[in-house]
């Protein structure tokens, strides 16, 4: 039986739909709320049990029923991942009586990684689902490229109704940096067609993000910029540049401005601002959020690589804020409703110790080697498609891990869940692909697949 009669497995009659299948619908309907709505979806439902947490119950159910789970473990990335897990979970328990809840809030951060064995046992059980990913993320890009202007404006902030006041949507600037960079790369990587009024879109978007936020303009140039210098696909990526450098510079000779609820401008000059802040200070408000940061960074690295928690961290559960003795440069207090140091890296190592921390360099790193080296071998076979989605898949997982770098990100569910879950299918695919790719030589079924969706 060829990889074909796998992927495209005609039935005649009546498609059985297993308890896999299903938690794929609702998985996609939860990214989907989570990458348009952020904070205000992931609230839905009662304490502890929100919207993410029942989602990986009903996972964890379709993972069992897949018989493919002892399988997930056949991958390096999936090995450390396992052990690491076992790491966070020992350190929870040992906190959860001191701390309760927030141990086991803290502990997601890791525990998250549950979603990328279950995609990659949905995998393994029905390779057809492959083609999923590409479809999902069509439609996801076709949403959010023409609304991600009015996102960042209608981000942190507070709406009325007649039951009182809430919050309409929190998406953050550089998630939906990560997510419009996918979209170009939809693009770049031949996945969809990018049509001028879809350029300029996105372009706007784009520069909407970038006014607000310095981690996810550099995420969304490496993510482009490492599928350009890949694949050699210069073309679009000039027509994006063109159109990014005109409306940028029509926008500063006009001084055009629009006020957002973040407190920074939605402008050309914000634009550059931030993008100069990248490299060095260039505004007084930045370069405080900057040290502050680094201030607090340097910190951690001093009580773990040099102090009492070297070989434990500060376990789950312990508000690292408070116990840091963080000031905020906004409020010149503390701020004890922030848990984490805006950098989820440093995270793990102020929770976990060096060990902790050494499994998790590990961990991104085999996973980064392991999808790199299916796009450099897909490529060598001739299978461009699989060397594609390969591709476009490490890309969405730089894209979070270097948001990471700058900001609250993998502690929770909004970017925590599409991390692992692109982590899930890179592995997924991998193993998929070396299978198949020893049994058969070059594999194109993907494509064919995938072109029966379009």
């Amino acid at each position: 039986m060829d990889v074909q009669s796998n992927l495209v497995n005609e039935q005649p009659h009546v498609v059985r739909r297993s308890s896999g299948d299903y938690f794929l619908v609702v998985l996609a309907i939860v990214l989907a709320g989570y990458a348009i709505f952020g904070k205000t979806f992931a609230n839905l439902g009662i304490a502890p049990l929100y919207v993410g947490e029942l989602t990986l119950i009903f996972g964890i159910y379709a993972f069992i029923r897949s018989r493919a789970a002892i399988a997930t473990l056949a991958s390096l990335p999936h090995l450390l991942l396992a052990t690491l897990m076992c790491l966070v979970v020992a350190s929870t328990i040992l906190n959860i009586a001191e701390h309760g809840i927030d141990a086991l809030r803290d502990s997601v951060i890791i525990l998250y990684g549950g979603f990328s064995f279950i995609i990659t046992a949905l995998l393994l059980a029905n390779p057809q689902r492959l083609f999923l990913p590409i479809s999902f993320l069509r439609l996801i890009s076709n949403i959010i490229v023409p609304i991600a202007p009015v996102l960042v404006l209608m981000g942190n902030a507070s709406y009325f109704s007649l039951t009182g006041e809430y919050e309409l949507s929190y998406v953050r600037p550089d998630s939906l940096a990560v997510h419009l960079a996918a979209a170009a790369l939809l693009a770049l990587l031949g996945f969809r067609r990018a049509h001028v009024v879809w350029v300029m879109l996105l372009t706007v978007g784009m520069i909407a993000i970038a006014s607000q936020s310095r981690g996810g303009m550099l995420a969304f140039i490496l993510m482009i910029s490492v599928a350009v210098v890949a694949t050699g696909n210069f073309r679009l990526f000039g027509r994006i540049a063109v159109v990014a450098i005109a409306l940028i510079s029509i926008a500063y000779v006009l001084d055009l401005s629009m006020p957002t609820p973040r407190g920074r401008d939605i402008s050309a000059t914000q634009v550059l601002e931030n993008f100069g802040s990248i490299f060095q200070t260039t505004n007084e408000n930045l370069d405080a959020t900057k040290q502050w940061r680094q201030d607090w960074w340097q910190r951690i690295y001093s009580y773990t690589f040099e102090g009492p928690y070297f070989w434990t961290g500060k376990g789950f559960g312990v508000n690292l804020t408070i116990d840091d003795g963080i000031i905020s440069p906004a409020t010149t207090a503390l701020v004890p409703l922030l848990r984490s140091p805006h950098n989820s890296h440093l995270t793990i190592l102020a929770r976990t110790g060096i060990p902790g921390v050494a499994l998790w360099l590990l961990l991104i790193t085999s996973w980064g080697a392991l999808v790199l080296t299916n796009v450099v071998r897909a490529r060598w076979r001739g299978d461009v498609f699989w060397s594609n989605f390969f591709l476009l898949t490490f890309c969405y997982g730089l894209g979070f891990l270097v948001e990471a770098a700058f900001d609250v990100v993998l502690e929770g569910p909004m970017d925590g869940i599409w991390f692992w879950c692109v982590f899930g299918v890179g592995v997924g695919a991998s193993l998929i692909y070396t299978a198949e790719s020893q049994r058969h030589g070059a594999v194109r079924d993907l494509e064919y697949s995938v072109s029966q969706t379009s």
